[in-house]
């Protein structure tokens, strides 16, 4: 009889705006159950993302305090045995002026290197552990939020698909924090906070798709709110009745949080963060026709700790979360009024060159996302001007929130974007400069694609709907069938090969059949 494996064991250590927390869990022992067992989940409060929020900076002490948690956090993982362990932070870290040195302190206090993961890493953690536990009904006309200290996550799901995604850098702490100094100041306090939300959320009312029904929600708030609308919260999902959330709101907006700490019996800080919250929540509601929040105990260090526990379901997931972005992008490129045909060949024609040379370019899967996204959204500047483009589709693809990539990923698809065209990158470009070699060489060679993707459409005719493609230890051979003049694609592919040429080494050719 085969002896049956130890169940797998993780630790995750999330270094928050408010809070020090460490998960530790193991994998279910029942096959089918893929949830978290947990062990341990302990906090501790330390409120680093104030001092971040108010002077840009974090302090000194608040972080010798965490490597003082962190090391005891350690402790407790050791007594578990624990071989895997993830450290990450989030706001209040990663928008620190100082991070760097606090970085550093951390490592040589505790030797542990911190993941520092960015606001749409965090989200896109966040989504894809609540597609996977959540009623698949649920997903059909929903809005998915998820409320951090420093930012706010808002997506769109329509048939279990995720077409749009938005991020603003609003969040509980950040708007606590900001309106701090004005409580004592007004009766009607909360009219500032509802006010100046509104001037973030006002650009969804022609964003957000009408029919939607159902509010699914996650953050460290919700779970708050729930047990003081009274609502049970000893299940993974709980739902929290629209009414009961309003009931709340209006109790607590004419409250200082100090009234509100002694009212509900909750400690100052949490009190700090309940009304921007519900602030929050009350306001993202208003756009759908939910009758109640549907809520979720899930950061993402949650689902950092799942994907450690189940690193083959979450492959799968990410694999699925794939056609969200190439669906986001779409809808992107639909805003700016592309042309969907011209992207369309663009597509293809750089799909087959990718997947033919994969010996060459050493590039993968993820990369590939990349390229498809780079393809449907290269044009996306014409919208603006049809001279310099791809500037135009530069700025427009980098400052865009799109499903499943995060910032550092987006900006790669932004410079694929500028460099389709005839602009060779060059160290005269800022965002190309800043990247790593690594990350360089990517733009480079999927430029360089795209660069001969786009070619074959120069006209905008699709004047042949496939090619065929072969590599010699010479060339690239690109061979057309049609039987329309091609002069024009011939002499802008052999002018676009030039920089393929100087990326890979090889030529660039194209070859005319007639049928």
């Amino acid at each position: 009889m085969a002896k049956k494996s130890k169940p797998r064991i993780a630790a995750v250590i999330d270094i928050g705006s408010n809070d020090l927390r460490l998960l530790i869990a193991q994998e279910n022992t029942v096959p089918e159950e893929k949830t978290a067992g947990y062990l341990e989940n302990l906090s501790y409060p330390l409120g680093l993302g104030r001092d971040t929020f108010h002077t840009g900076k974090m302090n000194f002490d608040k972080a010798d305090k965490a490597c003082e948690v962190i090391k005891n956090f350690l402790h407790v993982i050791k007594g578990y045995g624990v071989r895997e362990i993830k450290t990450i932070a989030t706001t209040a870290v990663r928008e620190a002026e100082n991070m760097d040195y606090i970085l550093d302190q951390i490592k040589i206090k505790t030797d542990l290197s911190v993941n520092v993961i960015d606001d749409m890493e965090e989200k896109n953690y966040i989504y894809k552990l609540l597609t996977f536990q959540i009623h698949e009904s649920l997903t059909k006309a929903a809005m998915m939020v998820y409320i951090g200290t420093g930012n706010i996550g808002v997506s769109v799901m329509r048939d279990g698909h995720m077409p749009f995604t938005r991020n603003i850098k609003v969040g509980s702490l950040r708007m606590g924090e900001l309106f701090d100094d004005l409580e004592g100041y007004t009766n009607d306090f909360y009219r500032l906070m509802e006010e100046y939300l509104a001037s973030f959320t006002d650009v969804l009312t022609d964003e957000i798709p009408g029919g939607i029904q159902h509010f699914i929600a996650s953050g460290r708030e919700i779970e708050l709110i729930a047990e003081l609308a009274g609502v049970a919260t000893d299940t993974p999902i709980f739902n929290i009745p629209r009414e009961k959330l309003f009931s709340l709101y209006n109790d607590i907006k004419q409250k200082t949080a100090e009234q509100t700490a002694i009212d509900y019996g909750i400690d100052g800080e949490r009190a700090d963060v309940l009304l921007p919250a519900a602030c929050i929540y009350q306001n993202l509601i208003a756009f759908t026709g939910a009758e109640y929040i549907t809520a979720a105990r899930i950061l993402p260090s949650d689902a950092i700790l799942f994907e450690m526990l189940y690193p083959k379901t979450f492959s799968a997931l990410n694999k699925t979360y794939a056609k969200n972005t190439l669906l986001s992008a779409r809808t992107l490129a639909k805003r700016y009024r592309v042309n969907e045909r011209h992207c369309n060949q663009v597509y293809g024609f750089a799909l087959t060159v990718f997947d033919k040379m994969k010996k060459l370019h050493g590039l993968g899967s993820r990369d590939k996302l990349l390229l498809q996204t780079a393809a449907i959204l290269h044009d996306t500047g014409k919208y603006v001007n049809n001279r310099e483009h791809y500037r135009h589709s530069f700025e427009i693809v980098k400052g865009s929130d799109i499903v499943g990539l995060n910032h550092s990923e987006t900006v790669i698809v932004a410079l694929i974007c500028l460099f389709h065209s005839s602009l060779t990158p060059s160290a005269r470009e800022p965002y190309y400069a800043g990247l790593d070699v690594g990350s360089r060489l990517r733009v480079s060679k999927l430029a360089a694609i795209l660069r001969i993707a786009d070619a074959l459409d120069r006209s905008h005719k699709g004047k042949y709907s496939r090619i065929s493609v072969k590599i010699t230890d010479e060339a690239l051979i690109v061979t057309v069938m049609t039987d329309t003049n091609t002069a024009l694609e011939q002499w802008s592919f052999n002018d676009k090969g030039k920089f393929f040429e100087e990326v890979f080494g090889i030529k660039a050719k194209i070859r005319v059949k007639r049928p």
